[in-house]
Parts: C-alpha cells; structure tokens; sequence
C-alpha cells in the first residue's frame, strides 16, 4: 500500500509538471503569434534560417544597402545567402562542365570576382553617385526651407515639412531630411545635423549643417542665411561645370594624337618605305 501510495503521488507530481509545461509552451505560442506577423510554417522557417546565415554581417549590410539607396532593409538577410548560392551553382556548373582543367581554374576564378567582388564594388560606386546626386540637389531644397522659415516655421518644423514633400522630387534627399528630422527628435537639431554631415560628407552638406548648428547657437537670422547658401552653391556647381569643360581638350588630345595622327603619319610615310624596299631588294 505504500509502495502504491508513493507511485500514485510521483505519477500526480508527473502529470502536474507535464501540464504545466503544456501550457506555459501553448502560452508563449499564442503570444508569439499576436507579436509576429502570420506566416507559414515553411516560410517562418526559411526565414529565421536566413535571418541566422550571416548573422553578424547583417547591420554593416543594412548599412551599405542603406548608403547605396536601397532602403528596403529586410533584403540584407537575402544578400549572403543569394550570393553564396549564386556562387555554388556557378561552380558546380564549371566542374560538370566539359571544360579542361585550366579553362575550369580560369572560369571559377573569373566567377569568384564576379560574384564575390563585384556586388560590393556596385554598392560603392552607387553610394558615391548618390552623395553627389544629393549634393547636387541640395540648393533646390535649401530654397523650400528658406521659404518654409519665412512663413514662419521653426527649423524643426520645415524639415519634417520637408520630409514629407521631398519624396515626389528627390527620394534619396527626402530620405536623408527625414532621417534627420527623425534624429533630432531623439537626441537633438545639432547632434541630427552632425550626423548629417558624417552620412553625406560633401562640402555642400558641411557648410549647410554648420549654418544651421550657427543659427542654433547664437539666433542669427537664418532665411536669408540659406538663400544667400544656395546661390553660393549654385555659382560653385556652373564654376565646377566650367572646369570640367575646359579639361576637355587636353583630355581629347591622348586620343587625337593615338587615332587620328599616328594613322595619318602611317599612311603619309607607308607608301614611301615600301618604294624603297622594293627598290632595295630589286
């Protein structure tokens, strides 16, 4: 009976713990599920696996999609893997290839640089294109904002005004104004403007966020500020394109001299050192 007694009271201890770990399991199911959004099971599988697949490379590759204009920061957990992937099937190819055994090194180190090196070398030359498309740009938002302070809006206020009306007319710069106007609503105007000034490091942004770092300091007007920076920067862009044009012809003299006066040189001389050799060997 007691023997009886003691399995009765470790099959009740049992089956309490079992419960238990029923329901705090069903607990956190039905919480996980009001968090996250309703996906499938393979699809929720697939994605946490490629969320885990480069785990450590993800914030430098939101980072460099980011800088590069591509906003949509859930594409970086795809990155490595679509790279990788991409990388192995070329390769498998290759070596089932009829290819020799040269032609096969040559190929699967010419697809290594094309797979490896070139996406990155892309998102580098993307990202200098979009600082200088955004430099550029600057001066027609400068005169929005010039306008906006003149009806008398704070400087906070115009740039989350701006924020919003950039995006039919630039969205790279509407993105980099609002992710400022974000910024300065957690950690301050100055500290928004130097990071600014840190993401897009061009003299344009440079002499813009030091003006307005200026006016919050010491309350100098900063309408008239702005308009006079914007036609500043204007006359530097038309004095940039001037230079650029008048370093066109000594550009243009390497290929004048390689195909157009050497050809001519050949064909005035050619006919000559042929009559000689004829004569010579005649």
């Amino acid at each position: 009976m007691i023997y009886l007694a003691i399995a009765l009271m470790f099959a009740a201890a049992v089956a309490w713990m079992l419960t238990q770990a029923v329901q705090s399991r069903s607990r956190e199911s039905r919480i996980r599920g009001y968090l996250q959004p309703k996906e499938g099971n393979a699809v929720s599988w697939v994605n946490q696996l490629l969320s885990r697949f480069g785990q450590n490379q993800q914030a430098e590759l939101q980072q460099k999609l980011v800088d590069a204009g591509i906003y949509h920061v859930s594409w970086a957990r795809y990155f490595m893997p679509a790279k990788y992937g991409l990388l192995l099937a070329a390769l498998a190819g290759i070596t089932l290839s009829g290819l020799s055994g040269t032609h096969k090194i040559m190929a699967a180190a010419l697809t290594l640089v094309a797979i490896i090196v070139l996406p990155d070398i892309y998102l580098g030359m993307r990202k200098k294109w979009l600082i200088a498309k955004t430099a550029c740009q600057l001066p027609y938002m400068l005169d929005m904002m010039a306008v906006c302070i003149q009806t008398g809006m704070t400087i906070e206020a115009a740039f989350r005004y701006l924020g919003e009306e950039l995006q039919s007319f630039d969205q790279d710069l509407c993105y980099q104004i609002r992710k400022t106007s974000d910024a300065a609503a957690v950690k301050g105007l100055e500290r928004a403007l130097h990071d600014l000034a840190e993401r897009v490091p061009t003299p344009e942004i440079r002499s813009f966020s030091f003006t307005l770092i200026q006016n919050l300091q010491y309350g100098t007007s900063i309408a008239k500020v702005l308009s006079d920076l914007s036609e500043d920067m204007r006359r530097m862009q038309v004095l940039s394109v001037e230079e650029k044009i008048g370093k066109l012809s000594a550009k243009m003299s390497v290929p004048l001299i390689l195909l157009i006066m050497f050809p001519i040189v050949i064909l005035i001389l050619a006919p000559g050192i042929t009559q000689l050799m004829l004569d010579f060997k005649s």
